[in-house]
């Protein structure tokens, strides 16, 4: 792996804009192979502010040498529950991709909330490669899984630390 400078740095509400375009662009080749109508590539930017105002989630850019290159979405959908942690989404922009950016922004979240025991994703079975980072960083799969159409299926993920 190349020797790269990734950071997470928190995305501010005044920057939800450039989050969304970027989630489009990230998202849009996927969208476009599996014509999946619950997309991120065509989320409305409404619903990124409503996930960015959930209490006990935080929106992070994963910043390469100070540029912005992709984003994570990590935290507790049940605020009672604070050893659960879920990431979602994560992307990076489609030109970063294949560098091993991913793999060192998962490491950077788990760091972020080390009272995380379990941490839980979901992503594309028809995607080797999201699978093969998933399970580069330990993640193995729950055996739940979603079709969403004949050319794609979601499947859950989850690491016990």
């Amino acid at each position: 792996m190349e020797n790269i400078n990734i950071t997470l740095v928190e995305v501010t509400e005044d920057e939800i804009p450039v989050l969304h375009d970027m989630q489009i662009k990230s998202y849009m080749p996927l969208y476009e192979k599996y014509h999946d109508e619950g997309s991120p590539a065509i989320e409305p930017i409404e619903r990124v502010r409503a996930r960015y105002a959930v209490e006990n989630r935080k929106y992070y850019f994963v910043m390469m040498d100070g540029a912005r290159v992709g984003a994570i979405n990590i935290g507790h959908n049940d605020p009672n529950e604070i050893k659960v942690s879920f990431i979602s989404p994560l992307f990076i922009l489609p030109e970063f991709q294949n560098r091993g950016i991913g793999y060192i922004a998962i490491q950077q979240a788990f760091d972020l909330l080390p009272e995380v025991t379990t941490w839980k994703l979901e992503t594309i079975l028809q995607e080797k490669g999201n699978c093969h980072l998933y399970e580069k960083c330990g993640f193995v799969r729950t055996g739940e899984e979603q079709v969403i159409n004949d050319k794609l299926t979601l499947i859950m993920y989850e690491l016990q630390r």
